[in-house]
This record gives C-alpha cells, sequence and structure tokens, in this order.
C-alpha cells in the first residue's frame, strides 16, 4: 500500500468535513479528506435542508447558526450555486387559538433575541405560502430562515477542494489513528498509511464509537430521522415550514407562557409506541416536496419503518390537503447526532496534541460552515470568529445519555 503525507487529514466527508478541508485549504494547507464510503453519505446526504433560525435558542446555538447562514453568500460567490441555497424565510403554522397564542409569543421573544420572525394572520400566511388550507388561522414568518440542497452543497465544495488540490479518498475506512507519545501522527486506513501533523475527526453520527478507540468519551448519540418525498407538483412554494406538532420537541417553546403539550400533540400520535413527529415540509427547485420527520433513538438504524412512514403520511394527509392524493416518490431515513446540549464538540481534547474534534452537529446546514472556519483557527492559530468556550470538547466529561433529548 502506498504511504502518503498531508498537513492535515479529515476523516468524514459530510458538511463539517468538507467545510473545514474546504477553509483549510484556503488557508494554504495540504488536505486529504477520508470518507468510508462516498461524500455526504449520511446526514448530510438525507437531510430537509433547512437552515433555520426560528428555533435556535439564544446564545451560542442561535450565534453558531447566524454566522454559518452569514458565510454562505461567500461561499457561493466563490464556488457557485450549484446547491439551491434561497433565503427565503421560515415559518411554523398554526391550526387553532391556543396554537396561535403561542406562536404569537415565540415571535416577540424571538424579536427580543435580534431574530427577524413575526406572527401573521391566516390570509398572509396563505399568501406568503399558497399551499398552506383555509384552516391554517396563522404563522409566524422568519425572513432569515433559509434552505439549500445539502448533499449537492457537499459534493460542490468537493468538487471546488478536489479542482485546487486537495485530496478525497471516498471508500476509504480508517482503521487507526496513529500516535506517538501524546500526539498524533497520521492515520491507518484501509488503502494504507497517511502521514499528518493533524487530524481533524468530523464523523457525525458514528463519533463515539470513532473516538472510544482513542480513550475519548464523548456522549454523541445517533437520532434516527425518516422522511420521504413525492414526485414533481404543479403548486410552488418558497418558505421552509414547520408544523405544530414539531414544537414540543423545542425548549424554547415549551417554556412559553401559554405552552401547553396538548396543543401540539394530535390524535393521530395517540398510538405511536416509538416516535416523535418533527412536522416540517418545503419543496426543491425540481418542485417535489420532502416531508418528515418521524424521529426515535434506535442506535445504528438507517432504515425507514411502516410506523415512521406511516406516520408521516397521515399527519401530513390530514395538516396540508393539497398533498393528501400526490404521488410519493420515496421514503429513507437517517442518523443524526445528537448531544446533551444540542451544541456540537469543536475543539482538541486534552493529551493528545494534533487532534481537532469537529462533531456533534444536530443542526449541521447552519453550523457546518462556521465549523469549518473554527477548525481553521484551531489548527493555523488564526483568531475564531465566535468564542470557543461553548463548544469545549470536554464539558460533558463522563456524562452518558439514555433518554430523549428536547432541543
Amino acid at each position: 500500500m502506498t504511504r502518503s503525507t498531508a498537513d492535515v487529514i479529515v476523516i468524514g466527508g459530510g458538511i463539517v468535513g468538507m467545510s473545514a478541508a474546504y477553509f483549510l485549504q484556503r488557508a494554504g494547507l495540504a488536505v486529504t479528506v477520508v470518507e468510508r464510503e462516498h461524500l455526504a453519505f449520511g446526514a448530510s446526504g438525507r437531510n430537509a435542508g433547512f437552515i433555520w433560525l426560528s428555533l435556535r435558542t439564544p446564545g451560542p446555538q442561535l450565534d453558531l447558526a447566524r454566522a454559518g447562514l452569514a458565510l454562505y453568500p461567500g461561499i457561493v460567490d466563490d464556488i457557485g450555486d450549484s446547491f439551491e441555497f434561497r433565503q427565503h424565510g421560515g415559518m411554523i403554522y398554526a391550526f387553532n387559538d391556543g396554537q396561535m397564542q403561542v406562536l404569537k409569543e415565540l415571535a416577540a421573544a424571538r424579536q427580543a433575541d435580534g431574530v427577524r420572525m413575526r406572527a401573521v394572520d391566516g390570509q398572509e400566511a396563505r399568501a406568503l405560502c399558497p399551499i398552506l388550507p383555509d384552516s391554517v388561522v396563522g404563522a409566524t414568518f422568519c425572513e432569515e430562515d433559509a434552505q439549500l440542497h445539502t448533499p449537492k452543497f457537499v459534493e460542490a465544495l468537493g468538487a471546488a477542494f478536489a479542482s485546487r488540490g486537495g485530496t478525497i479518498r471516498p471508500g476509504t475506512a480508517v482503521t487507526a489513528v496513529r500516535r506517538e507519545g501524546g500526539r498524533v501522527i497520521g492515520v491507518d486506513t484501509s488503502a494504507g498509511p497517511i502521514d499528518a501533523e493533524t487530524v481533524v475527526v468530523a464523523t457525525g453520527a458514528w463519533t463515539a464509537p470513532f473516538l472510544a478507540d482513542l480513550d475519548i468519551a464523548l456522549p454523541v448519540r445517533p437520532m434516527r430521522l425518516q422522511a420521504m418525498s413525492t414526485v414533481p407538483i404543479a403548486e410552488r412554494f418558497r418558505p421552509v415550514l414547520y408544523g405544530p406538532l414539531a414544537l414540543k420537541q423545542y425548549t424554547l417553546i415549551r417554556d412559553l407562557p401559554s405552552y401547553r403539550d396538548d396543543l401540539f400533540r394530535s390524535p393521530s400520535e395517540a398510538s405511536l409506541t416509538n416516535v416523535e413527529l418533527l412536522e416540517c415540509f418545503c419543496q426543491r427547485q425540481d418542485s417535489t416536496v420532502l416531508m418528515g420527520c418521524a424521529m426515535d433513538y434506535p442506535g445504528y438504524v438507517d432504515t425507514s419503518t411502516l410506523e415512521g412512514v406511516g406516520i408521516t403520511g397521515k399527519v401530513f394527509a390530514e395538516h396540508i390537503p393539497k398533498l393528501r392524493d400526490v404521488a410519493l416518490d420515496r421514503a429513507w431515513a437517517c442518523m443524526l447526532p445528537s448531544t446533551p446540549d444540542s451544541l456540537p464538540y469543536i475543539g482538541r481534547p486534552a493529551g493528545l496534541d494534533g487532534l481537532v474534534i469537529a462533531a456533534g452537529h444536530v443542526f449541521g446546514n447552519a453550523a457546518g460552515p462556521i465549523t469549518g472556519r473554527l477548525v481553521e483557527g484551531l489548527v493555523t492559530g488564526a483568531e475564531p470568529p465566535l468564542d470557543m468556550a461553548p463548544f469545549e470538547v470536554s464539558r460533558h466529561a463522563d456524562l452518558a445519555v439514555d433518554g430523549a433529548v428536547r432541543w
């Protein structure tokens, strides 16, 4: 097997790994990306593409998401827009006055946090998004929310990176991170060893078992999300959308004065034994509609289930009648990483020089690009654009996570 060298090895070819590779290369470093499957194989290849500020909690979550969103126009200028980046806003719709009162409180709280969100009545909601039915009494609208086609974004980063001399090794498994004393000196792979002074671990939902071989314990747990998409439809709409059944998942919503759990549960959910529905949908530029997301924690399982697909179809047939008779194209599942505070781990673990961790991104579409910038700073010594303390890799030392996580 051939031995090769790089300044930096990035393990993982998702949005976080490729963002890190992109910015490290721009800083003048020779970078090799090692991916066990292919670029955007995991959550980056299967998610809804939301860049969602509406429900990011104030503080580090919101700061990270906003900083990530701000990088997209510059990336578009640099590599073009083959990945459908669009900032057409996001909406959360309501079917009754009780839900709408909570959304009005949310809009007021978000405005106090500096998020450009407002409450709108049913008529304006349908003007903003014509597919919404007359039963929608109102909504919030956040003009800052955006979307992209995530796998296309990762592939575009990869194409630009490779055209500028970067190395991508798809279908290559890392079998060991090589160490000499207290520092990393490279990796062994199924295609041969690679020497490097820095190794970046961007392995998403697979981070905990990968780092266990290095005696590093991080409570990154795989969360399964299931989704489905339609064939192209004639109706066009632009915002990304959340429905009321998604809102019970968010601490930001549950802490509002008028929140009641029964307002945000449906009789259709009563028989569910394993999943909760994160009610969301959007339309791609090819006019297909993506709907999801049934959510559970079955471990390392990324296949769809009848329960997950069934509840998604039933709720959208009830809530969005214009989709009721539309033909489905496919259904799928992905594993999203989750952490106890829904913030990623970005930093250097103690006791092992040369290793950088960038993992645990539950909202990677927003946080992926800025994580690339933060990794660049960790490797080159450049001043980071954000305070790194909230992302410290040791902040949950020895913490195990077993129960459901509220965002």
